[in-house]
């Protein structure tokens, strides 16, 4: 994928310097959220299936 395409896809074309600067900005802000939420599910679910399997094992 060319550089053009890239910054197509991110839509950084015809931006000056400092509306790229924000806009790269924004989306790597947008990027650790969503990988910050992705991070506490797993969390969340492992913990969960571990209680289940903690569980399961004291009533053995």
């Amino acid at each position: 994928m060319s550089q053009e395409e890239r910054d197509a896809r991110l839509g950084l074309t015809g931006l000056t310097g400092a509306e790229r600067e924000a806009r790269v900005r924004l989306l790597t802000e947008q990027l650790r959220r969503e990988a910050d939420a992705a991070r506490d599910a797993l969390r969340a679910h492992r913990a969960g299936r571990r209680a289940t399997r903690d569980a399961a094992s004291e009533s053995d």
